[in-house]
């Protein structure tokens, strides 16, 4: 991502989708002649996670935000030279799932969730408290090396 453009409740930025290319045939190589666009939601805080399964569905603002995003992606391809009957979506996907499996207040120092297995860690976006709806690589990274500076005092 090169550079993102803060809306209220999304950001957009030039972004080659690769995972499209698995899972929707629009999608096709070679990949001179394609133009995308990645919208990322900071979605409502809903859905729930058991040992079996992770569940999550756009709440009807998550829609309605994905709607506007969309909307002014279309133009901005338009104004960019690419008719609205050629535009197509890519695959929908929770790239970085913020609030999944937040730490609490009493979980801070051990960074380990007493639901997991005593030797199981998560050190990922699932750990922030909520979706971000911002890149949030660096704070993966300050999770992931705190999660493993624990893990290093515990061997």
């Amino acid at each position: 991502m090169p550079f993102i453009s803060r809306q209220d409740g999304y950001i957009l930025s030039p972004y080659m989708d690769y995972l499209s290319f698995f899972f929707n045939k629009k999608w096709h190589y070679p990949i001179e002649g394609l133009a995308s666009m990645m919208i990322r939601l900071a979605d409502e805080e809903k859905g729930s996670v058991s040992p079996k399964k992770i569940g999550k569905r756009m709440s009807e603002k998550d829609t309605e935000n994905m709607a506007k995003a969309e909307k002014v992606c279309a133009e901005i391809l338009y104004r960019l030279g690419v008719p609205y009957e050629k535009q197509f979506r890519g695959t929908l996907n929770a790239g970085h799932p913020g609030g999944t499996f937040p730490l609490t207040e009493n979980e801070k120092d051990s960074m380990h969730n007493p639901s997991l297995p005593q030797n199981v860690y998560v050190a990922d976006a699932t750990l922030i408290p909520k979706a971000m709806g911002n890149p949030p690589i660096l704070t993966i990274m300050a999770l992931a090396k705190r999660v493993a500076s624990v893990i290093e005092k515990t061997i």
